[in-house]
């Protein structure tokens, strides 16, 4: 059966298709026949011209019947036009993803809960500016148009960033693309205190949306993963011998270790130049960059694990008889230092030798109100329990391991906590709250211990066996004005008599503490500000992170499970590609405009693209017109 009611516009394509097969393979027709088809081509072309619809549906009709019959099409023309066609395609596809929108699925959690694991959103690609095709570069760009706090998308060209190759279509070499919120601008200097940050502009303004934005309300932002970053090796003129290892964040390098036969001497980088790294800096007021954690506000924040008292006295120096009763005990990591105390080289879970940065270590005695509180706000990465056994979400599969944690009772299937509230997910990443009742939600001290320790990572690694612990939980402390913070949370308020008796002994044990073995509190060294409540301008510019012109710094929401800036150091102007602006999948509260400020429509690149497109369409419309009006069919010899 032949299709009904021909329009013209198909009726004139099925002639065009004819004629150009006419053209070529007319001398293959009998003679009777291809008299016939010239004759229905043309009385088809008339009606065509003559805009007489029946009777160029009747004509065409005709045609097709008669193109069933006697046009036999070779394999290698069909398939040279389905190939010609799909290259077509692939290109027009390519170029409106790379230049106007794209759809994106989120494969990781390093930005929850603005998005999370298996949300698919729709990335427009002319927020800053237009993008060359399969270049990592702009035929326009206009920085004024990036938004300090909104969330962007980069691409990873150039950057030190493992397993960065991808494909367009599995045809076209490309580099992946990755999410983060644009956390600094060029010439911007930036400080980390109590999980904000504190910035001014390249004209020394203070910058208040990091601290006013509603859209950073609920995250917190920390200067590193973990205390040694990136280590990197160099090796002395022979290239065999080790020399120093030089420790980069932000991919800079901040701090190295000069290897001299039996000894280590510890460096910091000033300006252009290397200084001896004071361990005893922090215990005094300086306006100097003295000492590796000094940079940016690394001094202001710990990395914490809970612990029994058992696992006290076991991992840690502290004189459990010294300590208050608690239910579990919070043990925090600080200021490690170069110099002292001094690293050490330890053995990882899988055999491998790394360098470990001793930190000083202090132990808060935690109350069942304490961790009551931790579970209120408890947060985790996304995790698969699977025959009592954990391990974490991942894209390209979930598979339990021997290092999996234990998790008896808990229902197989997929779960995540964020704010005290637990998750179960189902099929396409759709969450639903778990009842109260669910075993998950369980307040004894030892549940409550898991989750904080392996909450993250899901592994045994990150549980407490040893003091010289590498594999240490991505969980972190930080006081805020007097509180002392933990999952983005005050846990412990400053008037709490337990956090006023750790910070007195903390002073008592810094002051008593001999000068050839220093101790440095861990206390809230307070925000960079002066008396009068004005930014210190002075502080922020000897202690911050500036911004590199045409870079921008990029952070993860989810500071604990991020690779970002931290790690590869800040994004060139050319990779800026583009912002999410709608969460199409799943369903819930978060879809729709993503958790970022607004970015306006009517802009420069917004009006180039749409005044291209518009005269393209016109351009074909008027073509379209023009091109009805001419005769297809001409007798050809």
């Amino acid at each position: 059966m032949f299709r009904k009611n021909l329009s013209i516009r198909k009726a004139r394509s099925l002639l065009q298709t004819s004629y150009n097969w006419y053209k070529k393979e007319r001398h293959t027709l009998d003679p009777s026949l291809r008299m016939q088809l010239e004759n229905t081509m043309q009385l088809l072309d008339q009606a065509i011209q003559n805009n007489d619809k029946n009777s160029a549906d009747q004509y065409a009709k005709s045609l097709e019947l008669f193109n069933s019959n006697h046009i036999k099409r070779s394999f290698f023309a069909s398939l040279a036009e389905i190939f010609f066609a799909l290259v077509i395609a692939l290109v027009i596809a390519t170029v409106i993803r790379m230049m106007w929108f794209e759809p994106y699925e989120i494969p990781t959690g390093s930005m929850r809960p603005t998005f999370k694991e298996q949300d698919h959103l729709i990335v427009s690609k002319t927020t800053f500016g237009l993008n060359i095709p399969l270049l990592t570069d702009h035929f326009y760009f206009d920085p004024n148009l990036v938004q300090r706090t909104g969330t962007l998308i980069f691409s990873g060209d150039k950057l030190p960033i493992p397993d960065n190759d991808t494909k367009y279509f599995w045809l076209f070499p490309s580099v992946k693309r990755y999410v983060k919120r644009l956390m600094g601008k060029p010439g911007d200097t930036i400080y980390f205190y109590g999980g904000q940050i504190y910035a001014i502009d390249e004209n020394d303004q203070e910058l208040h949306e990091y601290l006013e934005s509603p859209w950073l309300k609920k995250l917190e932002y920390l200067p590193f993963s973990t205390f040694e970053g990136q280590i990197e090796p160099a090796f002395a003129p022979d290239r065999v011998t080790l020399s120093q290892l030089i420790f980069r964040h932000f991919n800079m390098p901040v701090g190295r270790l000069l290897l001299n036969k039996n000894t280590l001497q510890g460096e910091i980088l000033v300006g252009d130049h290397w200084i001896q790294d004071t361990p005893t800096a922090q215990e005094k007021t300086h306006d100097t960059l003295e000492t590796y954690t000094d940079f940016w506000g690394m001094r202001n924040f710990g990395m914490a694990r809970l612990l029994t008292l058992e696992q006290v006295k076991n991992f840690t120096d502290i004189d459990t008889d010294t300590l208050e009763k608690g239910v579990l005990y919070l043990e925090i990591r600080h200021n490690p230092g170069l110099s002292y105390p001094g690293p050490k080289i330890l053995t990882s879970p899988y055999n491998r030798p790394f360098l470990y940065l001793t930190p000083y270590v202090s132990v808060i005695p935690l109350t069942e109100e304490h961790l009551d509180a931790i579970m209120d706000n408890m947060y985790t990465a996304r995790f698969v329990v699977n025959r009592n056994y954990a391990t974490r979400y991942s894209a390209n599969g979930s598979f339990i391991g021997p290092r999996s944690p234990e998790f008896a009772g808990i229902p197989d299937g997929t779960y995540e906590f964020y704010e005290g509230k637990g998750y179960k997910i189902d099929w396409g990443g759709i969450a639903f709250e778990l009842p109260k009742n669910h075993p998950l939600y369980r307040r004894d001290p030892s549940n409550i211990q898991k989750l904080y320790n392996m909450g993250i990572e899901f592994s045994t690694d990150y549980a407490p066996h040893s003091s010289n612990q590498g594999a240490f939980p991505f969980r972190y402390a930080y006081f805020r004005d007097g509180d002392l913070y933990l999952l983005g949370a005050p846990i412990l308020k400053k008037e709490d008599p337990v956090l006023k008796s750790f910070a007195e002994k903390e002073l008592k044990k810094q002051h008593d503490a001999p000068k050839d073995k220093p101790y440095v509190a861990f206390q809230d060294y307070g925000a960079p500000v002066t008396k009068e409540g004005k930014y210190d301008i002075p502080f922020l510019k000897t202690f911050g992170l500036k911004i590199p012109p045409k870079h921008y710094l990029v952070l993860g929401d989810n500071h604990a499970m991020s690779a970002d800036s931290r790690y590869f150091g800040f994004v060139p102007e050319q990779n800026l590609q583009g912002t999410p602006s709608w969460i199409v999948w799943p369903p819930g509260n978060r879809w729709g405009v993503p958790h970022q400020p607004p970015y306006p429509w009517l802009t420069v690149p917004h009006i180039i693209l749409w005044v291209v497109l518009g005269t393209g369409l016109l351009g074909w419309i008027v073509y379209t017109q023009i091109h009805r009006r001419k005769p297809i069919y001409h007798k050809l010899p």
